[in-house]
Order: C-alpha cells, then structure tokens, then sequence
C-alpha cells in the first residue's frame, strides 16, 4: 500500500513562513498515517514538528529571473520538464492526496497537474498582497479548490476567495 501524502508547495522567504505558520495550526489535524512532500525552491527546512512527516523533497532553481526576461525564457522549460518527471515519479511512489501552496512561480506547474489528476488543491495568495494580484494567485485562483487570500481588501479580486487572516 502506498504512503498517502500532502505536496507541500512554496518559495524562499515569506512563502516558507507562511507555510511554517499554516503547519504549525494543522499539526494537531493531520492524520498520522499523512506525509509530506516538499517541492520548494529554498534549500531551508520547514519549521515542522514531526519531522519525520517530510518522506521526499524536490528543490528547483526558481521559476522566474526577476532581473532578465531572457533567462526566465530559458529557465521554464527545464523547470517544468523536471517537475512533470518527478510528478511523474511521485505518483507512482505514493497516494497523493493534496496539494497546499502558498506559491510562489514553483508551485504552479504541481497545481496543475494535481488539478489534472483529481487531486485537491489549496492556494494561498501572499500575505504581502493589499491592492493586487500576483501572477501566481492569478493562475491558482482558477484551478484552485480553495483558494485563501490573508487580506480583505483582495476579496474584490478573488469574490470566491475565501478570508481566513493572516497565517
């Protein structure tokens, strides 16, 4: 039988504070018999109790270049070469049975392709967003089961959005 697991999605900074804080409210519901996989592009461990929860993790180069367009060009089609293989892998190794992200450009190409394969998807839009979209909460908002935004001045973007506070 296969390890039934949760994809745990995010980025450097703020998006793995995010994720450590939402994990630190969750540790008491999390069923024992649910794991972890990390696909993140921070070489830093989460902040997680039961470390031996995290079975497998997946760290990319980031999926942007903030500074060259021409770099990104170049950069995304490896990234999301190497994550549809190691999807690929993953499912065949374990039940996944969600992802949670709290982005950033990383965590897209997983969301889609758990959206394509029934598996339920949460998205969370940064905690730094007052007045605007991210490109990545633009594009989880649409596949998204759930999808958090942290502040309420966002609703006008997301209508269904759902407003939890801030993790």
């Amino acid at each position: 039988m296969k390890k039934r697991v949760v994809i745990l999605s995010y980025g450097k900074g703020g998006h793995q504070e995010q994720m450590n804080r939402l994990l630190e409210k969750l540790e008491n519901s999390v069923p024992k018999d649910t794991y972890f996989v990390v696909i993140s592009d921070s070489t830093k461990e989460l902040s997680v109790k039961r470390e031996r929860d995290i079975v497998e993790s997946f760290i990319y180069d980031e999926a942007r270049d903030k500074h060259s367009v021409i770099k990104t060009i170049f950069t995304l089609p490896k990234l999301f070469m190497s994550q549809l293989f190691d999807f690929t892998r993953l499912r065949s190794r374990y039940e996944v049975t969600g992802i949670i992200t709290t982005g950033p450009g990383v965590s897209i190409l997983p969301a889609l392709l758990c959206k394509m394969t029934g598996v339920k998807v949460i998205a969370f839009e940064s905690w730094s967003r007052f007045h605007t979209q991210s490109y990545t909460g633009k594009l989880l908002y649409k596949i998204a089961d759930i999808f958090f935004i942290q502040n309420k001045s966002l609703i006008k973007h997301y209508p269904n959005a759902v407003y939890k506070g801030r993790l």
